[in-house]
């Protein structure tokens, strides 16, 4: 008996373990971050990045907005690790004109550091992380 309930518990929990693992891949899109990172000539740089709160522990379902100066952006939520991605504006964008922001309730923006600078190279994703604060 003592056998029999040792070895369910071990089944239980490496069903559980594989059970979460592939729903945060269906929920990141079940793909690689980053592997469809295939820019066309006319788009520019991709944005993505992680929203953490101040003691480090990222952010699910914060909304994030990734905008250009004055013209409107693009909004999207980041997934259960607390990460986001939107994909480049164009060429014709300069990226030190995108800004990114981030909230949820309960939470006021504290920071936001620009992690990779832009390039000449429009394949090369800028990665912006995003801090919040709880009030």
């Amino acid at each position: 008996m003592k056998f029999l309930v040792r070895h369910t518990k071990q089944v239980a929990g490496w069903v559980l373990a594989i059970a979460c693992s592939l729903s945060v891949a269906a929920w990141a899109g079940g793909a690689g971050f980053g592997d469809d990172d295939d820019n066309s000539a006319e788009e520019g740089p991709s944005y993505f990045g992680f929203v953490r709160d101040t003691g480090g522990t990222t952010v699910p379902d914060a909304k994030v907005t990734v905008g250009i100066k004055g013209r409107g952006g693009v909004v999207t939520r980041t997934d259960l690790l607390g990460t986001y991605k939107v994909p480049g504006f164009g060429t014709d964008v300069d990226p030190k004109d995108v800004e990114v922001s981030c909230e949820k309730q309960g939470y006021k923006q504290a920071r936001v550091v620009r992690r990779s600078t832009p390039s000449s190279d429009p394949k090369i994703p800028i990665e912006t992380e995003c801090t919040l604060q709880r009030i």
